[in-house]
């Protein structure tokens, strides 16, 4: 109860400083987050179920066949099964590899901005990657929840830059769409690589 209490205090309170005892640990954060991480896939489950019960009964009823797809398949029903079950079970290597990622990029800015905090450096980027997965909350909500926890994180990420490393609008944007930017270098560098491999061909 006391890890809870502690969760959706950084949750309503993600900019706040805090000290020993107040502070929620990096495993609460991850445990916490991966069940609700299992809330969620339990509503998913449930849609697809309903989805496919409400298939099976529009295909049954000479009233209602005509409103859907012949060629309609449970393929696409199954590969959403498939990942949201891969999603629960592999939740705690992705919550690891997303938070050293985060620890590497805010090391590295914090670096090249100068961060001249009043507190180690190391506390202020584990209470600020910790506030952003609070927002796992919103997981509680069915179907838009996913969403609603993405854009939060991205929100308490740019005023945690602020509050927390001293960052400006500028800085805090330009650490926001870092993934994006590595997304389009890898992406090119795929592409470049494929246009040579098919030259050589």
């Amino acid at each position: 109860m006391h890890s809870l209490n502690l969760y959706f205090k950084t949750f309503l309170q993600p900019t706040k400083r805090l000290v020993n005892g107040e502070r929620i640990t990096y495993f609460e954060v991850m445990g916490i987050s991966w069940s609700l991480q299992m809330v969620y896939a339990f509503y998913s489950v449930f849609a697809l179920y309903l989805g496919i019960m409400s298939y099976d009964y529009l295909s049954s009823s000479e009233d209602f066949s005509h409103l859907i797809f012949a060629s309609f398949n449970v393929t696409f029903q199954k590969f959403s099964l498939f990942m949201t079950l891969a999603q629960v079970i592999f939740y705690p290597f992705i919550f690891q590899f997303g938070f050293k990622f985060w620890t590497y990029i805010l090391k590295f800015y914090a670096e090249i901005f100068e961060y001249e905090g009043e507190r180690e450096l190391n506390i202020e980027i584990e209470e600020l990657l910790n506030s952003i997965y609070t927002a796992n909350i919103f997981l509680i909500i069915p179907i838009f929840g996913n969403v609603l926890s993405f854009l939060t994180q991205g929100y308490y990420l740019f005023i945690g830059l602020r509050a927390k490393l001293n960052f400006t609008r500028p800085q805090a944007f330009l650490v926001l769409i870092t993934p994006l930017f590595l997304l389009f270098l890898l992406t090119i560098l795929i592409a470049s690589y494929f246009t040579l491999l098919f030259s050589l061909i």
